[in-house]
């Protein structure tokens, strides 16, 4: 089973500890906000909730049917944002940049970006082992190393 990257496509993702989430594929391609409950049905048309998070996603998480197939659309209109990311010079760590939806850059100090992800593309297994440490409560070891450095 083939699945193409969707606007508003949501898939269901089974966890290997039997809970389940949802992706949302959002206006840009690669970008997913993900979600722990979500009523998925005909008539979706808003969010009441925010993403647990908006991230990049490698297009092999999702389409070779790891995560199933499109199980509901959303309205494009409907979608969330695709949120500002940090990218943070490894060897110099005062060169910070924030990369709004649009790929316009920002020189920055790094405690601006304090709260942004970093720009990352994620792969499933990455995403599926943070949505379950979100669950259990737990800090997820990925986002902890990518946090930026002051």
């Amino acid at each position: 089973m083939s699945v193409r990257f969707t606007a508003g496509g949501i898939l269901r993702l089974s966890l290997p500890d039997g809970q389940f989430a949802y992706g949302v594929m959002l206006g840009v391609r690669p970008y997913m906000a993900f979600y722990r409950d979500l009523a998925v049905g005909e008539g979706l048309t808003s969010f009441e909730q925010d993403p647990l998070f908006i991230i990049a996603v490698h297009n092999s998480a999702y389409s070779k049917g790891r995560w199933g197939s499109i199980i509901s659309r959303a309205p494009k209109e409907s979608l969330p944002p695709i949120p500002a990311f940090f990218r943070q010079d490894i060897l110099n760590r005062a060169d910070c940049v924030i990369v709004d939806a649009d790929g316009k850059e920002t020189v920055v100090s790094p405690v601006e970006c304090v709260g942004l992800e970093r720009s990352a593309v994620w792969s499933a297994e990455h995403i599926e082992t943070r949505i379950e440490d979100h669950y259990a409560e737990r800090p997820n070891r990925f986002v902890e190393s990518m946090r930026v450095k002051q």
